[in-house]
């Protein structure tokens, strides 16, 4: 971890809530005063669903704040596991009911299909992102990015012009028979001005700090930087 890497440590889940929506808050304040506008990209997965209704109860000039995601899955955005669901139904409400949302799944059968569609939409609020929110799972992975998944050369690519990639994780506890997604790229992240990691759970922390070069997340760390900040509770 870089020397200069905030880890916050919290004692309970609300409190982490709580302070990273603030967290989110100032960075975002900032860049509508810099630049008049900001881009946020934001994570599936059930720690960040409370910090984000903690957010959309936050005053800002929501108008001028386009929000994206990190990764989706294959899925209509009406289903369960749909992570333009997600957004839709915890921080594209109440107060932040004004902000734009691009998603990622489009009309395409597969994602592989959708690629130069959703990396046109996704330039602009990518080059590069005022925040971007992500979490990681215990076997490492972050994003979707998937040890051994078709596509995970290309997104984790420093060398890639593309802004997402189609990715088929091979089928895991983790994936479930959701297999088919897209993701942000590498270098997205490593040009982001500020990256949020959110992590509960002392397993994921435990693979957090091994820092095996196998795990997507050891990859997406040394890209990050010093952009980095880490959340995370028991």
């Amino acid at each position: 971890m870089s020397q200069t890497t905030a880890f916050h440590t919290f004692g309970t889940a609300e409190t982490l809530h709580v302070d990273a929506a603030h967290w989110i808050e100032t960075r975002l304040a900032d860049a509508l005063t810099r630049r008049g506008k900001a881009s946020l990209i934001c994570s599936g997965g059930s720690t960040p669903g409370p910090v984000y209704r903690e957010l959309s109860e936050i005053d800002l000039d929501w108008s001028r704040v386009s929000i994206g995601l990190a990764d989706e899955r294959w899925v209509d955005a009406s289903h369960e596991a749909s992570n333009e669901k997600l957004i839709r139904e915890t921080l594209i409400q109440n107060k932040a009911a004004d902000a734009t949302f691009i998603p990622m799944k489009t009309d395409a059968p597969s994602p592989f299909d959708a690629v130069d569609d959703v990396d046109t939409l996704y330039r602009p609020i990518t080059s590069p992102v005022d925040i971007m929110v992500l979490g990681m799972g215990t076997d490492g992975h972050t994003l979707s990015w998937f040890a051994d998944a078709k596509g995970l050369d290309e997104a984790m690519s420093p060398d890639t012009s593309r802004n997402v990639a189609a990715i088929e994780a091979p089928k895991s506890k983790t994936t479930g028979d959701h297999t088919l997604r897209m993701t942000l790229t590498l270098p997205v992240v490593a040009r982001a001005r500020y990256v949020l990691l959110l992590m509960s759970g002392d397993k994921k922390r435990t693979v957090f700090e091994r820092h095996n070069s196998a795990h997507p997340v050891t990859q997406m760390r040394r890209a990050a930087g010093d952009a980095l900040t880490i959340f995370s509770c028991s």
